[in-house]
């Protein structure tokens, strides 16, 4: 097996410069769509972006894989790895701190109406959430799925899934705080 033309080579530069013209690799589309399926909070811009430069350091160090489709998604899930942890390690050393390239998010900037010195903090604590807040999260705002569809095709009930996206919005600032409970009147037990 050989590698595509456009993967050929030692110099990652020179493969980057070949991997940005065109999107041979699918990897903007095929970014956006792992986000989905592994449901982190990153821009798939800034995936896509990083996805390149992995993919050409990879391609001229790694001998060619059998299935290019299934490397591809491996260097974008490594892609999404290095982000999150990128993003940890610079809110904790430099908390409140935003590079431009971390402010640019539209999904949370603009369809949420997040300030965007904000953006990296909130991503960072959705993205260090179990599994199913954030699957909560992105089947339901995200692909837009009505609640029956998520209650059957997924491992809670009404409740667990109410619960699992409550903790998913709190982490934007998007929770509904409990109706605190009013004391029944006096003389009536409840």
């Amino acid at each position: 097996m050989n590698w595509p033309s456009f993967l050929r080579g030692s110099d990652p530069e020179e493969i980057h410069a070949r991997l940005s013209q065109g999107d041979p690799l699918h990897l903007l589309e095929t970014s956006s769509r792992r986000l989905r399926e592994v449901w982190f909070l990153l821009d798939p811009e800034r995936v896509y972006y990083r996805a390149l430069g992995v993919c050409a350091r990879a391609a001229a160090s790694e001998q060619p894989p059998s299935d290019l489709s299934a490397w591809a998604r491996a260097k974008i899930d490594l892609a999404i790895e290095q982000l999150v942890q990128a993003d940890l390690e610079a809110e904790i050393a430099h908390p409140g701190i935003v590079s431009e390239d971390e402010k640019a998010f539209p999904l949370l900037t603009h369809s949420m109406m997040l300030d965007p010195d904000l953006v990296r903090a909130a991503s960072v604590a959705f993205n260090s959430l179990d599994p199913l807040p954030r699957r909560a999260f992105f089947e339901l705002l995200i692909e837009g799925k009505e609640v029956g569809e998520c209650i059957e095709g997924g491992p809670w009930d009404e409740d667990g899934l109410y619960e699992a996206l409550q903790t998913a919005l709190a982490t934007v600032g998007l929770d509904v705080p409990p109706e605190p409970k009013e004391d029944p009147p006096e003389g009536k037990k409840e």
